[in-house]
């Protein structure tokens, strides 16, 4: 009997040691830091969703869940927009050498993350697609009024419906590019159309864009500190 409850408790000596190095029941796993943190979808939601939209869409900022955005846009200036941001405009910068919290691999993860899960093959049926950027290309605030009285003013005229973009207080807050950007890809996620069907149906040119632009600029506030195309 007594050899039996040797054997017993040696049993349960050893059971003690095997189990010893393991980790118990409930104990909290180590913490990711912030700066550890490379999943796509966890950076985007903390932050860029509160502006950009939960699924890149239907938030008060530009949405990039939109392939044609997505087509056009350089995939560097995507990356140069989230790590210096937009002078003049609501857009902050993300990267930390520019006062941001974000580390160069996580801003790696976001432009990548971003091309993976929303760019898809756009077909344009042979329209030949404007820049990006004007760049230093001027346009004429003249022709680019008659453009927005015959493809514009209907939704975005003083009275729409869906709101003016004429109004000075609106423009004070627009940089040229963001003008630029929603002429050319519109708001997808809102119904509004791309640059693709914007003049009675046919698609705007590059210089209509610019000219576009233009007009709208011209109606800024005098001594606005907005970011023109030329610095986007």
């Amino acid at each position: 009997m007594q050899s039996r409850l040797s054997y017993v408790f040696a049993g349960i000596g050893i059971a003690v040691l095997l189990t010893a190095g393991c980790t118990p029941p409930g104990k909290p796993k180590p913490e990711i830091t912030p700066a550890e943190v490379t999943d796509f979808s966890t950076l985007f939601s903390e932050n860029c969703s509160g502006c950009h939209g939960v699924d890149g869409k239907y938030g008060a900022g530009r949405p990039l869940n939109d392939p044609l955005y997505l087509a056009v846009i350089p995939k560097d200036t995507l990356r140069n927009v989230i790590e210096n941001g937009r002078k003049g405009t609501a857009m902050p910068a993300w990267a930390r050498s520019q006062g941001g919290p974000l580390y160069p691999k996580q801003i790696t993860a976001l432009v990548d993350g971003i091309e993976q899960n929303w760019a898809k093959p756009v077909n344009l049926h042979g329209v030949a697609v404007p820049r990006y950027s004007a760049g230093n290309v001027p346009g004429d605030p003249a022709q680019g009024k008659k453009l927005f009285a015959r493809d514009c003013f209907m939704c975005h005229g003083k009275g729409a419906p869906i709101g003016s973009v004429t109004d000075p207080a609106v423009l004070a807050l627009a940089s040229d590019q963001y003008l630029r950007t929603s002429i050319l890809f519109g708001r997808p996620d809102f119904g509004m159309p791309s640059f693709r069907n914007l003049n009675l149906g046919r698609a705007l040119t590059d210089q209509d864009v610019t000219d576009l632009v233009a007009y709208l600029s011209s109606m800024r506030p005098p001594n606005t500190k907005i970011a023109k195309q030329s610095e986007e």
